[in-house]
């Protein structure tokens, strides 16, 4: 399935951007070949939003789904005229952008009371610029002379952030643990933060045991000016359909966060936070400003009791994590095919793209999880030259500068 261009551009509806993939006629639909580990790792090692994109086109297409796709392929040049497509794509915005686009793990827990996190390292303004630069889907030209061959798919860039920064979460648990990470507070060196059930009560109104979260993406919900109403009806499904897959399609709303729950029998323990704040509605709802390191996250919040039985075991409850989520990304029912040399075969193969990388992170012969000294990022390392203990030389050199002796 290759792709033969991708672009940028911002959806006028929900105001968050999206990519738009330019792919064969033939390819559409395809079942994914096993993913390659050097593209898996450059979507891993991606810290800005175009090396994030340029990893996704050499990875292929987010969706295979017929359902899926139906709603979000379209001809090129009605695309680009808006005809009959539902959607209004107008040029990229670089702070919006940049905003969008927190990678995991570049943020650290802030130093306040609560479950705030702040962002650090670069901001990559120079590298988006660059690529609403060359990218830009709204001064593309005339692309009509793809539409005989090929189709725009539209894929959210929510969903791809979230689909990495999920796989660096549960990977950096496993390459730590492997390098010699102590299990009694595994969680919390994964950059997890210990959140007070008082806390999760007085700030949202949720009643839980001990909880540990940690940023997964720019809250969609988030806003710097008041709150509208087209937040508070904000479809996932509709939005984000690689994220709204994994969710139980009943949300907990309150006046201070929407909560999804992790799809599946005995998950509920895990949910996925957005804040839901604003000045509009005075002594009713606070102000973005009172809680600003909480309110631009979205978490993933995983409460200690599962199944009404309290964990206290950080490697307990990270093994109960990491079962929850293969139920989900991996279901291989077998059924057998009639065909020479691979007569019995998974029946049900991947649907989406985080699907198919899952498969390569719970099996992958040759690598091991690498979580760097320096970054903490995680990706796959073969395991010829000996064990490593840094993503790149750039992080290995800079870490020896750190450390060198005065």
């Amino acid at each position: 399935m290759r792709t033969n261009q991708i672009y940028i551009a911002r959806d006028g509806k929900s105001g968050m951007h999206v990519l738009v993939r330019i792919l064969s006629v033939d390819d559409i639909g395809k079942d994914y070949l096993p993913i390659d580990p050097d593209d898996f790792n450059k979507l891993m090692m991606a810290r800005d939003a175009k090396s994030l994109v340029l990893a996704a086109h050499d990875l292929g297409p987010m969706y295979i789904s017929a359902d899926i796709l139906s709603r979000r392929t379209f001809i090129p040049s009605h695309l680009q005229q808006d005809i009959e497509c539902g959607f209004n794509l107008i040029p990229p915005d670089l702070e919006s952008l940049l905003s969008e686009c927190y990678f995991d793990p570049y943020a650290i827990p802030d130093e306040i009371a609560g479950m705030g996190y702040r962002a650090i390292g670069r901001t990559g303004k120079k590298a988006t610029r660059e690529l609403i630069d060359e990218l830009d889907f709204t001064k593309a030209g005339d692309l009509s002379y793809l539409d005989s061959q090929f189709r725009a798919i539209v894929e959210p860039l929510h969903d791809w952030i979230f689909a990495r920064n999920l796989l660096s979460i549960l990977m950096r648990i496993g390459g730590l643990y492997r390098s010699g990470a102590d299990p009694d507070t595994i969680l919390e060196a994964a950059r997890f933060r210990q959140v007070n059930p008082m806390v999760l009560k007085k700030r949202f109104d949720i009643d839980t045991d001990t909880c540990y979260a940690i940023p997964i993406a720019f809250n969609p919900i988030y806003r710097m000016e008041n709150l509208a109403d087209k937040d508070i009806s904000f479809d996932a499904l509709q939005f984000c359909p690689l994220y709204g897959s994994l969710i139980d399609k009943k949300n907990s709303f309150s006046r201070t966060a929407i909560e999804n729950y992790l799809k599946g029998p005995g998950n509920e323990f895990v949910k996925f936070l957005a804040p839901l704040e604003a000045s509009r509605v005075k002594n009713r709802l606070d102000n973005h400003e009172s809680h600003s390191e909480e309110n631009k996250w979205r978490y993933m919040v995983v409460s200690s009791n599962t199944d009404g039985e309290a964990i206290n075991n950080q490697m307990q409850l990270a093994n109960r994590l990491l079962q929850a989520f293969d139920g989900i990304l991996f279901q291989p029912q077998l059924a057998y095919t009639g065909i020479k040399m691979a007569e019995i075969a998974p029946e049900r193969k991947p649907s989406n793209i985080l699907e198919a990388m899952w498969l390569l992170v719970r099996n992958h012969p040759g690598y091991y999880f690498l979580t760097c000294k320096r970054c903490m990022r995680t990706v796959l390392s073969g395991t010829q030259g000996g064990e490593r203990s840094f993503c790149s030389n750039s992080c290995r050199a800079t870490w020896s500068k750190e450390h060198s002796v005065k």
